[in-house]
């Protein structure tokens, strides 16, 4: 078990002036903020200390942090020594955490004009600026404050569509490279499906995906009831947070890889613990060496995006003898159809392992040209796909994607063409 440890977090922030307003916005800001940051759970803060400039006297901002519900928390507040040229209107936070000594990494936060305080900190309050936490003051803007879960995430940015490269760059042939979409399209017999869905627009689709789930089930020799369809593999990941994650649990994932696994643990409220690739694979002793007690789920993206590479099979089969077996194991394969190495694990025979939960993700937008549909799938053990069914809204994917999905599982003539490309690409 990993040694606990108390740590201590610095944040700065400025108010906008002298009075009980703008003290208190800016404080709940900035501890929101830290507590995004660091994906911190109330319950594990030991005590606060707040200093503010001597030209800040118009609230204690420890009664804003009580706002923010941290009752039992111990706060205390203090004036700053009076250091000529010192940043004015400035409020200064001092956090201790009960924290483990695995978690390496603790950001310190400074936002609005207290930036210049700490220039040497990479990113310096860069989801707080992200999130336009260091702007307008939350009370200045009307409706409910915001969950604090909802500051450490950065928002996703796909690549640009070709229309906007168009009409920016006054370009009229534009390739676009961004979003690793297949350059030879989707299957003839998945577009003629699509069409002939169209006229069934009015309709329901199948929500469960009957059809679809039936012929996955046929060709990956699983029962049904061991598969889900889902808006994506992007859904599918959003599905398995909000199944299994609550404030205070955590992910392990590696990095670089799909920023997908840290934006759905972040917006439940949970931590991603980050392991960085080691000569761009996946380091999967550290990965097992950062799974905690509070870890519910571990991610293996094979191929890894966006370096490519791949997890042996006698690689994943040691690191698994050391997940616990209370930890799901999550294998992303969205670009498994473009694997030629045979020594690479392959997700399906790890589902009905007996001793681990196991669930596999793939996807019908890389392989299949349906990236505009939203399509995906995941097979797993029977009650782990219950689970996320509980949590599935009632019509996730639509109906002609469903059609179109269907009709391109069956063209391998298509999917070996696109194989064919990729390789000699």
């Amino acid at each position: 078990m990993a040694e606990s440890a108390v740590r201590g977090l610095r944040g700065a922030t400025t108010a906008t002036a002298n009075t009980p307003d703008a003290i208190g916005a800016a404080t709940r800001e900035l501890v929101r903020a830290l507590l995004a940051e660091n994906q911190i759970d109330p319950d594990d803060i030991a005590s606060i200390i707040f200093t503010v400039s001597p030209d800040l006297n118009a609230q204690y901002p420890a009664l804003s942090a009580r706002e923010l519900g941290l009752h039992t928390v111990p706060l205390l507040c203090a004036t700053e020594i009076g250091v000529p040229g010192g940043q004015p209107r400035c409020i200064r936070v001092l956090m201790h955490v009960n924290t483990t000594r695995r978690q390496t990494e603790m950001r310190h936060v400074y936002l609005r004009e207290a930036r210049a305080l700490r220039p040497d900190l990479p990113g310096n309050g860069a989801v707080a600026a992200q999130t336009g936490i260091g702007g307008t003051p939350p009370a200045a803007a009307p409706g409910p404050a915001p969950r604090a879960a909802t500051a450490g995430i950065i928002p996703y940015e796909p690549g640009k569509p070709i229309s906007d490269v168009k009409r920016e760059l006054g370009l009229d042939d534009v390739i676009k490279l961004a979003s690793n979409e297949n350059p030879l399209g989707p299957s003839p017999k998945a577009a003629a499906a699509l069409t002939e869905a169209s006229a069934q627009l009015h309709l329901y689709p199948d929500g469960a995906a009957v059809e679809l789930r039936q012929a996955l089930s046929r060709r990956l020799d699983l029962p049904p009831e061991q598969l889900i369809v889902g808006n994506g593999s992007d859904g599918l990941i959003k599905l398995i947070a909000e199944a299994y994650l609550e404030p205070g649990d955590e992910i392990v994932c590696a990095h670089p890889s799909s920023s997908q696994y840290a934006f759905a643990a972040r917006i439940m409220g949970a931590r991603d613990v980050t392991v960085p690739l080691v000569d761009m694979r996946h380091d999967l002793e550290a990965m097992a060496a950062a799974i905690g007690p509070r870890t519910k789920a571990v991610f293996v993206c094979n191929p890894n995006n966006p370096t490519g590479t791949t997890v042996s099979a006698a690689a994943f089969a040691a690191f698994m003898e050391r997940v616990p077996r209370h930890v799901l194991v999550v294998i992303d394969e969205a670009y498994q159809e473009y694997v030629q190495d045979s020594d690479t694990i392959q997700g399906r025979d790890w589902v009905n392992d007996p001793d681990h939960a196991v669930i596999v993700l793939r996807t019908f937008s890389k392989i299949y040209g349906l990236a505009a549909l939203r399509v995906g799938y995941a097979m797993g053990p029977a009650h782990v796909i219950a689970q996320l069914k509980r949590v599935q809204e009632p019509f996730a994917v639509n109906a002609a994607a469903q059609a179109a999905a269907l009709a391109a599982l069956d063209d391998q003539e298509h999917l070996r063409a696109s194989q064919a490309a990729n390789e000699a690409g």
